[in-house]
């Protein structure tokens, strides 16, 4: 009713044609998480990628339509075909079985005082990043905003591998022993920092292929090397941080870090877009909220677990930073070369630390 322009009116008819298959999907998601049907609700998601791309390729290749609503076709029926492997896979538990009134109350209200509070702190989650999209797609074409968006939908596809791993996790964590959390955390995090810098090493390829594929959008690749350190921030948030948080029962502060990450968000928008009008700036905003939000995160989970990681946590700033830079100053394998000798002196300074990890995987 308020949106005037057609492209996007047409974006808001097709998502919401498309929410109730979605909540659906991740109503039969979670069903075999909560099961531990992990396997099948892996072959779920990869099924789903697979239609998708099948008919992405089908209109693309093939029909030679390069147009939204072939791309919307093959999402439609990706998404509808989960749906009905989700009713077949989960077809014993989503029989109805009635308890007495009181007793589904009861349980009700438990489930929506937490579950509330882990629902705002998502929304709140994906805020961050959306503020920031939208004030980009109001201030710049639609053309700008898809480059912009093709640079976080890279970030992005490797976010899904991390993802997938935190639904593993968080039974791990849950089911340990409160005296080895704070142990096991720090192991973990040393882990996880040295898989992630040695990760932002593929952005080198990456972008050299991509420019090879999309040439038209070469120009804007130099901005992967702004987005991809959002990788680092967004992957210990959602691997690590929230998983122990929800360990831990801290719905509740989950919901005041992802608050205030927000408001950051909000701030940095309204500077770097309505007053300063800079892309450069607006795009540098996005990884700087989510710096912000692990930053503040894992101070408050350090705080719960007796640990101070301030040396680390501005190691990891300091790393991200030397990435961007080089990516930015040198459009060459120079920057490459500079990244990966801070990378090699940060595996240097703490040797002892990846000893410990490889030990450990060994044992």
């Amino acid at each position: 009713m308020f949106v005037s322009d057609p492209d996007k009116k047409l974006a808001l008819v097709c998502a919401i044609c498309l929410a109730p298959f979605v909540n659906f999907n991740n109503l039969c998601n979670f069903i075999m998480q909560i099961t531990n049907r992990i396997k099948e609700y892996a072959k779920l998601l990869v099924t789903e990628r697979v239609i998708f791309f099948a008919g992405v390729l089908f209109f693309l290749v093939i029909l030679g339509r390069n147009e939204f609503r072939y791309m919307y076709s093959a999402q439609v029926l990706a998404v509808v075909s989960m749906a009905a492997a989700g009713v077949y896979l989960c077809r014993g538990l989503l029989v109805p079985r009635f308890d007495s009134i009181s007793s589904i109350g009861h349980e009700a209200y438990e489930d929506i005082s937490v579950g509330s509070k882990l629902m705002l702190a998502n929304i709140a989650g994906m805020l961050i990043i959306g503020i920031i999209r939208y004030g980009i797609s109001m201030g710049w074409d639609v053309a700008t905003f898809g480059k912009v968006s093709l640079t976080l939908g890279v970030s992005n596809f490797l976010m899904v591998f991390i993802n997938s791993v935190s639904v593993v996790f968080f039974p791990i964590v849950k089911r340990m022993d409160e005296g080895k959390r704070s142990e096991v955390y720090t192991v973990i995090r040393n882990a996880l920092t040295f898989l992630l810098f040695a990760g932002l090493i593929g952005y080198y390829p990456a972008r050299y292929i991509l420019s090879l594929w999309l040439p038209k959008y070469a120009d804007s690749l130099v901005y992967m090397s702004i987005l991809f350190p959002v990788c680092v921030f967004a992957s210990k948030v959602s691997l690590l941080i929230n998983t122990y948080l929800k360990s831990m029962r801290k719905e509740f502060l989950m919901l005041e870090i992802n608050a205030a990450s927000v408001v950051f968000s909000l701030v940095v928008t309204v500077i770097t877009v309505g007053i300063w009008h800079n892309l450069n700036a607006a795009v540098f905003s996005i990884v700087l909220s989510y710096a912000f939000q692990c930053v503040l995160a894992e101070y408050q989970v350090t705080k719960l677990l007796g640990l101070d990681l301030r040396k680390n946590m501005i190691e990891d700033l300091l790393m991200c930073g030397i990435f961007i830079i080089s990516g930015w100053v040198f459009d060459s394998f120079l920057c490459m070369v500079v990244y990966g000798v801070a990378y090699a002196v940060f595996v240097l300074l703490h040797r002892r630390s990846l000893q410990q990890i490889i030990g450990m995987v060994r044992r």
